[in-house]
């Protein structure tokens, strides 16, 4: 049985910023996982219905996206959009969760920023599970409650 493929897309969150949506796709030649447009920017604010609705869209792009060539297509340096100029100053400052989706199952997983200034997956914390079909306000509110449990909301 062959390994199934799943999509990747990234929620960014900073209370001074607000929520960051970033898809990503394969590279073709490395077979790692780039960030690629559109990027999806919303304000602190937002509800939690529109905030669903937003990463549903990026799941959409992740999951339609073909493989992408890094060095025809450049580097998505979503961080720009902030006041941040390098990925170092962003993860110091934004929280990040991953989230994969493989055939009707989301995977909410939050990382942690390091101190070499980059995210890895934060194994105290157990994976949200949850039905692909669930409804633009119910996963708001999931990816908020995540945030809100490291009392950044």
């Amino acid at each position: 049985m062959g390994k199934q493929q799943t999509s990747l897309t990234v929620v960014y969150y900073s209370r001074s910023y607000g929520y960051i949506i970033v898809p990503y796709a394969i590279e073709r030649n490395m077979r790692c996982r780039i960030a690629i447009e559109p990027t999806i920017s919303l304000s602190t604010n937002t509800s939690e219905d529109e905030l669903g609705s937003a990463v549903k869209e990026g799941i959409k792009i992740a999951t339609n996206a073909p493989e992408t060539d890094i060095e025809k297509n450049g580097e998505n340096e979503f961080w720009k959009k902030t006041k941040y100029k390098g990925f170092r100053g962003f993860s110091n400052h934004f929280q990040s969760i991953n989230i994969n989706q493989c055939e009707n199952l989301l995977r909410i997983e939050e990382w942690v920023s390091t101190p070499q200034k980059g995210y890895i997956k934060d194994d105290s914390q157990k994976a949200i599970e949850l039905s692909a079909m669930i409804t633009d306000t119910e996963l708001g509110a999931a990816i908020k409650k995540v945030f809100e449990i490291n009392g950044e909301l």
